[in-house]
């Protein structure tokens, strides 16, 4: 993994990135004027929001460098703090192999995000559900029916199948 960090002077933002070896950006941070939005929970106003081009440090009009885990980390602990006490309750409400219905919300690299009940998120492996009937469903706003197989500490999301487990 790499990290990075981007200034946009004009408008007071910062922006972390996380960046697979294939230059796609799985996690990210923006930092405006103390707002901080990330990207495994909707914004108000920008919703889910992932950078989903192959990823180049050197954006238009953005002061960039790399940065360290360490302080990619920093970024979003601070921009997910405000979702950690609602994430312990999903994990105690979800259990793993319970069924659960949710609304197809975005596209990912990691796979197809639901929003669930109770503000809830779960992810979906794509890979997982190619060859279930499910798969003709996945496009934002269906509702689709999975199950609950463990969770994805970093991201708070609930991690999930098409096949009900054994």
């Amino acid at each position: 993994m790499e990290y990075y960090k981007l200034r946009f002077e004009e408008s007071q933002e910062n922006y972390y990135f996380e960046v697979d070896d294939e230059r796609t950006v799985l996690r990210q941070v923006i930092e405006d004027e103390g707002h901080w939005i990330v990207s495994c929970r909707p914004d108000e106003e920008l919703h889910f929001c992932l950078f989903d081009q192959v990823f180049d440090q050197s954006m238009d009009d953005a002061e960039g460098r790399d940065i360290t885990p360490e302080q990619f980390e920093e970024a979003w602990t601070i921009a997910t703090r405000p979702y950690r006490k609602a994430w312990e309750h999903t994990k105690q409400r979800f259990t793993i192999g319970a069924q659960v219905a949710g609304i197809v919300e975005v596209f990912y690299p990691q796979g197809t995000i639901l929003s669930l009940p109770s503000d809830a998120y779960g992810i979906l492996d794509d890979r997982e559900c190619n060859e279930s009937p499910v798969a003709e469903a996945r496009a934002p706003g269906y509702m689709l029916k999975a199950y609950v197989i463990g969770w994805d500490e970093v991201n708070m999301w609930l991690k999930l199948s098409c096949s009900q487990p054994s």
